[in-house]
């Protein structure tokens, strides 16, 4: 796993403290992880579960995922986002996984933390954690969030580019989402949903250059345009020759 050099760092110079004095977390710039509007956003859980579904070994997404579960008093997300964090990491970073584990202890029940910190002194094998409906990776266990479900549909079935692209869209990764629908009309160039999907983000970017490029692909492969095309490369025109 990756993880940003300074983005978890520690204030350990005082030796004589003990992990069950330190705060929850013990980062030096908090913020670039967390910020209090975040608590206002009622999907925000939902989005990092999904973003985890997707993306497991982001260690970002689990911070965001259990910081805000601490804050909103959500214990039962909690330890579901714990064991989700040490299955992923699967023993690497110890010292930030006690850390965590110690911060969260007042949020977690007796046989809960006993459970997180025989794993991580070894006497339990990762494959035992035990989860619950909230947990994402834990074996035989999926999880109640409906989008982790169809995700897991989606992988088992070939992921539909088109909702791909558009769960790249709604986390404003346009670039990736472009990329993603002009590879799969090149592959399946008879769904014109797609094709309606690509013309719309190239007119709501202004991307001209990215419009151009794929409409030359398009006809010396032999295909003919939809009208779709033809109005956006007039829509492009038109703007060009207003300056």
């Amino acid at each position: 796993m990756n993880i940003e050099p300074c983005l978890i760092t520690c204030n350990d110079d005082d030796k004589s403290e003990s992990l069950d004095s330190i705060g929850f977390f013990s980062l030096q710039n908090p913020s670039s992880i967390w910020c209090t509007e975040t608590l206002v956003y009622k999907d925000f859980l939902e989005k990092q579960v999904f973003q985890l579904a997707r993306k497991p070994e982001s260690l970002i997404t689990h911070l965001r995922r259990i910081y805000y579960c601490f804050n909103k008093d959500l214990n039962e997300q909690l330890f579901a986002a714990l064991v989700d964090f040490l299955i992923i990491l699967n023993r690497r970073g110890q010292d930030l996984s006690w850390r965590i584990i110690m911060g969260a202890k007042s949020r977690l029940d007796l046989d809960q933390f006993n459970l997180l910190s025989n794993y991580l002194n070894g006497t339990a094998d990762v494959n035992l954690l035990p989860g619950n409906r909230y947990s994402i990776f834990t074996r035989g266990l999926l999880g109640i969030n409906n989008m982790i479900q169809q995700i897991e549909k989606h992988e088992e079935r070939g992921y539909d580019p088109l909702v791909l692209a558009r769960d790249h869209i709604e986390y404003s990764q346009l670039k990736e989402a472009k990329q993603v629908l002009e590879n799969a009309i090149l592959d399946q160039p008879n769904r014109l949903d797609l094709h309606h999907e690509l013309l719309t983000l190239y007119r709501k970017t202004n991307d001209s250059q990215g419009f151009d490029r794929m409409l030359t692909k398009l006809t010396q492969s032999g295909l003919s345009m939809t009208g779709e095309w033809t109005q956006l490369t007039n829509y492009f025109k038109g703007r060009n020759n207003d300056g």
